[in-house]
């Protein structure tokens, strides 16, 4: 679609992001059915601007708004759902401080293709005149009954934890919570400015949190992204456990509880096929969606699953109300390595992963790059080594990128057809 992307709608403030394009599309809120608005925000520069903007909209429209301040993107979901209400999540998730973007949620899940659609042709129109005067409120104390939740799901352990809260909406709520798991907790990443929000921090740059977990001794690291919908963890060598591999212990551990329905769980393309294998060998089978969070959801409730998420560590447990939720996925980890007495390393060594090689690549014309030539080379290669291996090149849906993942039985086979992807990228791009 021209204006919403796989994860809502994103872009520049001032600029992608004008004033009269956000205040446009506040006004039509109202076509989603519901008088109750909440509206949240991450930690960026622009989010007060913004939200705002989206206030005074609703309000125009008759419309009641909540703003609850800084909070986590399934933090809103969940006061969303419990309240039957629309949610405005003002976020880029883990873009940089200078982009910025808003979600719409609709009673704890977000918006369907079909409201999406409605709302695109709708903003190709003129501005909807104003109507009446909305009640607007300040609720600090919203964010508590979404607290009140996650606590019901702390077990304490006496591992020693890093803690990376990407300068994001997590940076008060993580490090309160987890201080309530361990006394041994480590934070960093927890003092935003506005600018630093995933800056050389969170999910997407896991070198600050490796050299804490290193040089603090800690058993492990848990790091989310700048909305908290996305976690990973990191062992006690600072080394990478990806999305993947949570999954994988999730579906493992669902399993021996006979709580993994259908023994299925769902996984995008992006997923590295050592996963797959190992799943496959403790009896679970694996349903392949194109990337984006909204391919997993439509997947999980389609084929009735328990469990499904993202290499990236976007993962949804279908008992949270289909939910992605960081923070919570964090604490389920921590409740399996306590309750099976093991460590993050011991369900690693299970998974024999391909290596795997991921890069964005800047590019003016995402159209022509994506071209039949460029799709006659990615077959060539796999023809080269024989289909074992996953070759994805995409456009990305938020940025002025191509991005491009390989993953081969070989670090040669890897990085040779990296390289000649991103020639080729590049040269298609000239």
């Amino acid at each position: 679609m021209r204006y919403f992307g796989t994860d809502g709608i994103r872009g520049e403030p001032l600029k992608d992001l004008s004033l009269e394009f956000v205040l446009k599309l506040s006004k039509l809120i109202p076509i989603l059915g519901v008088k109750h608005v909440l509206i949240g925000t991450d930690t960026r520069e622009s989010k007060d601007m913004l939200a705002f903007q989206m206030i005074a909209g609703c309000l125009s429209q008759g419309l009641n708004v909540e703003y609850v301040g800084v909070i986590s993107t399934p933090g809103l979901m969940y006061l969303t759902k419990i309240h039957s209400s629309i949610g405005i999540m003002i976020t880029a998730s883990h873009n940089p401080f200078s982009d910025n973007g808003i979600k719409l949620i609709w009673k704890g899940e977000k918006l369907a293709a079909e409201m999406e659609q409605q709302i695109e042709e709708l903003l190709d129109q003129p501005s909807p005149e104003s109507r009446s005067i909305g009640y607007f409120y300040y609720n600090s104390k919203a964010i508590k009954e979404y607290h009140l939740m996650l606590s019901k799901d702390i077990v304490p352990t006496s591992i020693r934890i890093g803690l990376d809260c990407a300068n994001g909406a997590t940076y008060k709520t993580a490090p309160m919570l987890f201080g309530l798991v361990t006394s041994q907790l480590e934070i960093i990443g927890n003092t935003p400015d506005g600018k630093n929000i995933n800056k050389n921090c969170g999910s997407t740059h896991l070198e600050s949190l490796a050299r804490i977990v290193q040089e603090k001794h800690c058993d492990l690291g848990i790091a989310f992204d700048g909305d908290g919908d996305r976690v990973l963890f990191l062992n006690q060598r600072g080394e990478e456990i990806s999305g993947d591999v949570l999954i994988y212990i999730m579906a493992c551990y669902l399993k021996q509880n006979n709580a993994l329905k259908q023994n299925r769980v769902a996984l995008t393309i992006m997923s590295n096929p050592g996963i797959i294998l190992a799943l496959r060998k403790k009896g679970i089978d694996v349903i392949e969606t194109p990337v984006g969070d909204k391919y997993i959801l439509e997947a999980i409730k389609k084929y009735d699953l328990s469990l499904g998420g993202e290499n990236s560590g976007h993962i949804i447990l279908s008992d949270a109300s289909f939910i992605g939720d960081g923070i919570r996925n964090a604490m389920l980890i921590l409740r399996i390595l306590e309750e099976t007495h093991t460590k993050i390393e011991d369900w690693s060594r299970e998974i024999d992963l391909y290596p795997n090689h991921l890069q964005n690549i800047q590019v003016a014309h995402k159209d022509i790059v994506m071209g039949n030539i460029l799709q006659q080379e990615i077959k060539k290669m796999k023809d080269e080594a024989s289909n074992d291996c996953k070759i994805i090149v995409r456009p990305s849906g938020t940025e002025d990128c191509i991005r491009i993942s390989v993953m081969a039985k070989t670090t040669e086979v890897v990085m040779n057809f990296k390289e000649r992807l991103k020639n080729l990228i590049l040269s298609l791009d000239a």
